[in-house]
């Protein structure tokens, strides 16, 4: 599991600067405006407005975003030359598959968790892996969620401890810093939206992750690492 994190956070560090600006390409706006509405005084009709569309936007944002990461990746381990424009656009043709499998994934995870919390990590490992059949084998995404679902039998723990072990300590460290600024009188809009900005970055090494269980499928047809 140490190797499977360390080759990890190594292709995240050695390919930081495209990941990072495809990352704030797609997402910087939206990290903006949810600082200027968390941060600014807006009449209570504006907020309500502003709030359903933030809310509604991450249902495009995200999956727009994760589709042009894993095209990214797969150029990357490709060695092909980099293209952020054709992640995106590719990211676009997967779109509608990309945001029904997400918006699937999020509601069946979520109740999952609500649900004493280990079955929503059991379920978001087993479909962990619906984004990388939709983007790289064209499937649907419901036939993508059940593909993934099978796959992924016997190996729930497998993908599950070392994602907890990457999510877990950038969560908390999300927290704390957010405290930290809180506590100095520096949690603003200009430094909330860095702080956000960062995480979604950092956000990408769970996808990474994932994307090296999905690559360990196609190679070898199993999971073990």
């Amino acid at each position: 599991m140490f190797r499977l994190l360390n080759d990890t956070i190594t292709f995240f560090r050695k390919n930081i600067v495209p990941i990072s600006i495809l990352t704030l390409f797609i997402e910087f706006p939206y990290i903006l405006i949810i600082n200027f509405r968390y941060f600014t005084e807006l009449p209570p009709i504006i907020s309500s407005w502003l709030s359903v569309i933030v809310f509604a936007a991450i249902f495009l944002i995200y999956p727009l975003s994760t589709g042009a990461q894993i095209s990214l990746y797969f150029q990357i381990i490709n060695g092909s030359n980099l293209d952020l424009k054709k992640c995106i656009s590719e990211s676009r043709k997967n779109l509608t598959n990309l945001v029904v499998g997400t918006f699937i994934y999020f509601i069946i995870t979520l109740l999952g968790l609500f649900a004493f919390i280990i079955p929503g990590i059991i379920i978001g490992a087993r479909l962990s892996f619906y984004c990388f059949l939709i983007v790289y084998d064209n499937y649907p995404a419901l036939d993508a969620l059940k593909e993934s679902y099978r796959i992924t039998e016997g190996y729930t723990w497998q993908i599950a401890n070392p994602f907890l072990l990457i999510g877990i300590p950038i969560a908390a460290a999300s927290v704390l810093i957010q405290e930290f600024l809180i506590s100095v009188g520096l949690y603003n809009i200009v430094f909330g939206t860095i702080l956000d900005s960062i995480l979604a970055i950092l956000g990408w090494l769970n996808l990474i992750l994932i994307f090296r269980f999905y690559c360990l499928y196609k190679d070898k047809g199993e999971l073990k690492y």
